[in-house]
């Protein structure tokens, strides 16, 4: 049985700049002027990384609290490009505010690496498509 998660309900409004309904919140997305967007909000691509961002920040804070682990505020970093073989290759940098030892930093590690986002990405998905 599939268990639902996410429902996004998403509509043109000029030539790129999209309106995105997610759980009652209106988010926008749009492409960069230089491949035909309006630059209006982030693309789709920014906010895959924000998503990731996000719930990477989620994930370890309350890992974090949960094992008391005091890491004080948290800044985290993503990039993602394109390597030979035309996969995506992200690189997440984490930046605690608080000085963490080896143990700290290893089970940190090992958190962000299963966050929820992070496995969505590094797993196999499904993405079915349908024409109604």
């Amino acid at each position: 049985m599939e268990h639902h998660i996410s429902l996004v309900r998403a509509k043109i409004q000029d030539k790129y700049y999209t309106e995105l309904k997610v759980r009652g919140f209106t988010v926008f997305s749009d492409e960069p002027e230089s491949i035909g967007g309006t630059n209006k909000a982030p693309s789709p691509f920014d906010l895959m990384n924000a998503s990731l961002a996000s719930c990477t920040l989620m994930y370890l804070l309350n890992k974090a609290s949960v094992d008391k682990i005091d890491v004080g505020t948290i800044k985290i970093k993503i990039k993602v490009a394109k390597n030979e073989g035309g996969n995506f290759k992200f690189k997440r940098v984490l930046y605690f505010e608080n000085e963490l030892n080896i143990n700290h930093k290893e089970k940190l590690l090992n958190y962000a690496n299963n966050s929820p986002v992070t496995r969505a990405l590094r797993g196999c998905n499904e993405i079915t498509t349908i024409i109604k």
